[in-house]
């Protein structure tokens, strides 16, 4: 029994810094409507500028490329100054995260403000990468060090003990703050109702930069006191924000006590499961490595399945607008047009830009199934480089050992992924928008956890071989011999993504779309009209898992091996960041997405040749959606350079419409789009 009290005990020190962390989140979201994804990066980002005073005397500036130190005293600084100097540039840093972001942000629709967000956690990663590199970096004790005798159970650390009573202490402090002060006051009116808060003489705004303010003092003061305890390195601060948004859940975004009590009772039984092995001993090792990490998965499911709808939205003073949409005018004639100019530019390039090209081509497929997904029906999803990772698994297994061959391999395969988009879309049924975002998150931190430490189903980090594809005795294989890339490969995955981009143009321009468009503007007004918003919704997730996981297929026959970290959460994140910039809404953005994805991609390659940045892309991609976020949600897409608008337009005035009979289409309007705003109600948030 000891045994089991001494894991719980162990749980405190993570439990504490959740608690700090889903305070901090609270207040953001109290305050200004904002769930801010990019959380834990805040808290890495400061673990490193106190790290950075405390080694060296030099204070860390978040960019990269130019001078990004700045020496102060050129030794160390003791730990109290650098403790104070840490906080104070918490300070500086959420009020300005608040002015050149969220402020700008506060009247835009839930699927901006996630991608506004998820665009600055990508970026200080990206920072702190380039910057601090990727291993684990430590730092002398902050805290007591050494270890009790609790419950007369010895070697309890005692750093764990101060951290929690000092969370337990900043909560109940916060509370009270809220509570009893006129500040607190004020910024419940203010979420409450902005225009009568206005009225009586309250700013909104100073109100929301305030609560960021303190928000990110207590983010930053989690990811210093959490230092010495662990170790700081980029990815697993980030990740924090998938348990933080589990207990703020639990505590409906509005409870402090409750989300500090959830976050202990999280962390003390995700510690307790370390115990797997003794309580179940005939347990796989692979299963009793997976099962920790899905804890907040299954929390997140129960939590926003019978919580989050409960959560009230706060009081809004404009009208909420998602992404425009395009409408494909000549479907048939533009596929044959992108087909002719994908098969020209595979014959024109050469070696390592013909490569790129193919890996754009595949991840145009994947980009596909967000546009599908979240621009046509508004459900954001942060797993869909999750499902094609699946799918590619899937795949080596289905070639491998049933000797299934092209390309029915890519059919079923692909089709292995509708089931768990299905399951992921289920709370899509009770919730929407940022709530369905936060799954979808911990989804794909699942997936990607077992896609890595489960080698008996895709290899572990060394990955699985895949198969060469062939059909009728062709070889499409992208490689044979010393010929690679090979032309025969790109042709296939080429025509592929057509047929698919074809697809979802006749799914927009058909009723399925209209129902989906309905859906996405407003669902009580859908469902008066006569449309079945959970059919829809759930059609539109398996739909989009099939178009991800025939991505995934063809990502696995280009790289010839399906590699885990090649499916990771952060690729995920950054496919979202990439379509929205691109443009969320259209079938164009999805291939401008393709064209820029990932350092692998084309445009990232051809610029890498020529000016060497691929190490930036991931700074590029944030700084983009975030830019994009606030300046021009609609894309780049939707305002296309010059030479391509007078090329559609001479199209459009020149060449009949194959399939429409020659006659302009005429765009029927939903009739759910009648209700006055196009983004999600109050009580669907």
């Amino acid at each position: 029994m000891s045994s089991y009290i001494f894991f719980l005990l162990l749980g405190l020190g993570s439990g504490a810094v959740f608690a700090l962390l889903a305070t901090g989140l609270l207040l953001k979201y109290r305050s200004s409507g904002v769930v801010d994804f990019g959380h834990g990066a805040v808290a890495m980002f400061i673990a490193y500028v106190f790290l950075g005073l405390r080694t060296s005397g030099q204070l860390e500036l978040p960019w990269t490329g130019i001078p990004h130190q700045i020496t102060l005293t050129g030794h160390p600084i003791g730990t109290l100054l650098s403790l104070a100097g840490g906080l104070l540039y918490s300070l500086i840093f959420g009020l300005v995260l608040y002015l050149l972001v969220y402020r700008p942000l506060r009247h835009s629709s839930q699927l901006i403000r996630v991608c506004a967000s998820v665009g600055t956690m990508l970026y200080l990663q990206a920072i702190a990468v380039l910057n601090y590199g990727s291993t684990t970096v430590s730092t002398p004790p902050i805290l007591p060090n050494g270890s009790v005798t609790l419950f007369g159970i010895a070697g309890i650390p005692v750093g764990y003990l101060w951290l929690t009573g000092i969370a337990i202490v900043l909560t109940v402090a916060v509370t009270a703050l809220y509570r009893l002060t006129r500040f607190g006051l004020a910024t419940r009116a203010a979420a409450e109702n902005e225009e009568g808060a206005a009225v009586i003489g309250l700013s909104a705004d100073r109100i929301a930069g305030g609560n960021w303010i303190i928000a990110t003092l207590l983010a930053g003061f989690a990811g210093i006191m959490i230092a010495p305890l662990s170790t700081v390195n980029p990815t697993s601060y980030t990740l924090f924000i998938v348990p933080v948004l589990a207990v703020a859940l639990v505590a409906r975004f509005n409870s402090f006590t409750i989300a500090t009590g959830a976050a202990f009772a999280l962390s003390m039984f995700q510690s307790e499961l370390a115990k797997l092995p003794s309580i179940f001993p005939n347990l796989s090792p692979d299963l009793q490595q997976a099962l920790p990490p899905a804890l907040p998965f299954i929390v997140l499911i129960v939590a926003t399945m019978f919580l989050a709808r409960g959560i009230g939205a706060r009081g809004e003073a404009a009208t909420q607008r998602n992404p425009s949409l395009g409408l494909p005018r000549a479907p048939y004639l533009t596929t044959a047009g992108a087909f002719v100019v994908g098969l020209i530019a595979l014959f024109a390039f050469h070696a390592l830009l013909d490569q790129a090209l193919m890996y754009s081509i595949a991840m145009a497929c994947v980009a596909l199934s967000v546009v599908v997904l979240t621009g046509y029906v508004g459900q954001v999803s942060l797993a869909q480089m999750s499902f094609a990772g699946i799918s590619a698994v899937i795949l080596t297994h289905f070639t491998a050992h049933l000797g299934i061959g092209f390309p029915f391999t890519v059919l079923i395969s692909s089709l292995a992924a509708v089931p768990l988009g299905l399951l992921v879309g289920l709370p899509a049924l009770r919730v929407r928008g940022v709530n369905l975002a936060v799954v979808t998150l911990a989804a794909a931190f699942v997936i990607d956890d077992i896609l890595t430490d489960w080698p008996g189903f895709a290899g572990g980090l060394g990955g699985l071989p895949v198969p060469k594809p062939t059909i009728f005795g062709l070889n499409l294989a992208i490689r044979q011999g010393d010929d690679y890339p090979r032309v025969a490969f790109g042709i296939m995955a080429l025509a592929i993504v057509c047929l698919v981009g074809l697809m979802v143009a006749r799914l927009r321009r058909g009723p399925t779309g209209r129902m989906m468009i309905a859906v996405r503007s407003n669902e009580r007004a859908a469902a008066a009209a006569g449309i079945d918003v959970a059919r829809t919704k759930l059609f539109a997730f398996a739909l989009s898992a099939w178009i991800a996981g025939i991505g995934g297929c063809l990502l696995a026959y280009q790289g010839g091996n399906v590699a885990p970290t090649e499916f990771s959460t952060f690729t995920s994140l950054g496919l979202l960041a990439i379509v929205m910039v691109a443009g969320i809404g259209r079938i164009a953005g999805a291939v401008v997405a393709g064209v820029m994805l990932s350092s692998s991609g084309l445009l990232v390659t051809f610029l890498n040749v020529h000016l060497n940045i691929g190490n930036y892309q991931l700074v590029v991609a944030g700084l983009l959606l975030t830019v994009t976020a606030i300046l021009n949600p609609n894309g780049i897409a939707a305002n296309p350079p010059p030479p391509l608008v007078w090329a559609g337009r001479w199209i459009e005035t020149r060449l009949p419409r194959i399939g429409t009979g020659g006659a302009k289409p005429t765009v029927t309007q939903p009739v759910a789009t009648a209700a006055p705003s196009e983004g999600p109600s109050a009580h669907e948030l």
